[in-house]
């Protein structure tokens, strides 16, 4: 993982747009915002294990699951 961001240089790379998305953000209920997160990671899972199958046909269903764990690993 990269070096953190100073609250300086996260303002200055953030434009007006990414300003009101994150105000935006911020008023939806935190359970809710929990539940999209949730949402969004199955898919991004999905879509992994539907490319990795799709690349690698030979590999079995927990070999399958293995390289997910690895890609999600060296991903975050």
């Amino acid at each position: 993982m990269g070096p953190s961001l100073s609250l300086q240089e996260l303002q200055r790379r953030l434009g007006p747009a990414d300003v009101q998305k994150i105000q935006l953000l911020l008023r939806v209920p935190p359970a809710e915002r929990i539940r999209t997160m949730l949402k969004v990671q199955t898919l991004i899972i999905n879509t992994w294990r539907t490319r990795l199958r799709a690349a690698h046909p030979e590999l079995n269903d927990l070999e399958l699951c293995q390289l997910v764990f690895q890609r999600l690993k060296q991903n975050g």
